[in-house]
């Protein structure tokens, strides 16, 4: 997560959508940059508005109301199989790794989909992904940033960077994900598209400018408890 103070600006960071070199780049700029451990780096819009918005307002005197919070996403599948390549990492099969858990090197993708498509407390820790617009929601299937980007085509974001900090980002690549082809069978393409229903819309309707269709912002309440936890 970034905070530019003079730019009247928070960038949230959705994880697989290169915000990790956008902060570095930005970190210069920035009043505030999160960059650990995964679960601040990444906060989510929820946890966002309930822990930094107040702080920034009491050290600032900004409202909400008077600065901009945006994200990207990646378009659903291909945000998928970087989950599933990024948890091949043989990093992750060092001893006392603390994320060795979610090592996905002994199982083949259509399995991780399957998985990630499952519900319920037996799934395994590696199949834990969230979901693609997860940080970027003020609800259940409900978006609460600002202007959403999509992360095929990042120029308006960069763009709007730019317009309020007088230059434009510079990221080199970080944490790129091992290269390999990926397919799924249509049964669990079909998992994958009913799972993440919400997502595959929303990021279909997302434009270079990042403003977001006001159908994605109508919430129906569930009755599910509100969850402020990042996005992995």
């Amino acid at each position: 997560m970034i905070f530019m103070h003079r730019a009247r600006l928070a960038i949230l960071s959705q994880p697989k959508t290169g915000t990790t070199a956008l902060e570095k780049s930005l970190s210069l700029r920035a009043s505030m940059t999160i960059h650990g451990p995964p679960e601040l780096k990444h906060v989510s819009y929820r946890g966002f508005m309930r822990d930094f918005a107040p702080l920034i307002e009491s050290h600032t005197g900004l409202k909400r109301s008077e600065y901009l919070v945006v994200a990207a996403m990646r378009e659903p599948l291909d945000w998928l199989g970087s989950w599933y390549r990024y948890r091949t990492r043989g990093k992750l099969l060092k001893k006392n790794h603390p994320r060795s858990h979610n090592y996905t090197g002994e199982i083949s993708y259509e399995e991780f989909a399957r998985q990630v498509s499952s519900s319920g407390a037996d799934r395994p820790s590696y199949a834990e992904v969230k979901t693609p617009s997860w940080v970027s929601l003020a609800h259940r299937d409900c978006i609460g940033v600002d202007r959403l980007f999509p992360y095929e085509d990042l120029s308006g974001l960069y763009a709007l960077i730019e317009e309020r900090s007088g230059k434009p980002p510079e990221p080199d690549q970080l944490n790129v994900s091992p290269d390999m082809e990926l397919t799924l069978s249509e049964e669990a393409l079909a998992l994958i598209r009913g799972k993440f229903r919400f997502d595959f819309d929303l990021h279909t309707s997302l434009s270079k400018d990042g403003m977001v269709d006001e159908r994605f912002r109508v919430w129906t309440d569930t009755g599910e408890a509100e969850d402020y936890s990042s996005g992995v």
